[in-house]
């Protein structure tokens, strides 16, 4: 539940690996209070069992943690969204670079635009500081970096 709420990979493979435990635990008891009744045939079926349980959720973590550690990039809809804000504001010239990194389930995001270069340094960083703030309200942006440069 956690895991959901803060969507954090490492929240969401601790849970499973505890879940994982008692689970594995449970089972691994009752095939050995079987074992002791002379139930030998239970005891290989749920070393099977806690096997595949082990790999589906290895592979299943493994799989949604990939994105983050191969640094992908933020999907189009939302790159078009801030490309959609910047494209507002009437003193930005020119994008230079536009670049995403990933921080858990979120973006970095980083801008370089160009405004007039006879714009005052106070209001060209007040221009870059609004549209920052604007980008920041996107879900799964973490933080927007706008850099500034005459033109």
């Amino acid at each position: 539940m956690l895991a959901k709420r803060t969507k954090s990979i490492l929240i969401e493979a601790l849970e499973t690996d505890h879940r994982n435990d008692a689970i594995l635990t449970t089972f691994t008891l009752i095939s050995t209070i079987l074992n002791i009744y002379g139930i030998y045939w239970l005891d290989g079926i749920v070393g099977m069992g806690i096997s595949i349980i082990i790999c589906i959720s290895g592979a299943k973590i493994f799989f949604e943690s990939y994105n983050v550690l191969m640094d992908s990039s933020i999907d189009e809809k939302t790159k078009e969204q801030i490309l959609e804000i910047t494209k507002k504001y009437k003193e930005i010239k020119k994008i230079d670079h536009f670049t995403s990194k990933p921080v858990g389930y979120k973006f970095l995001i980083s801008i370089s635009i160009y405004v007039d270069g006879n714009m005052s340094t106070f209001d060209s960083h007040k221009i870059a500081d609004d549209l920052e703030k604007e980008i920041n309200k996107l879900e799964n942006v973490y933080l927007a970096i706008i850099h500034v440069n005459p033109i």
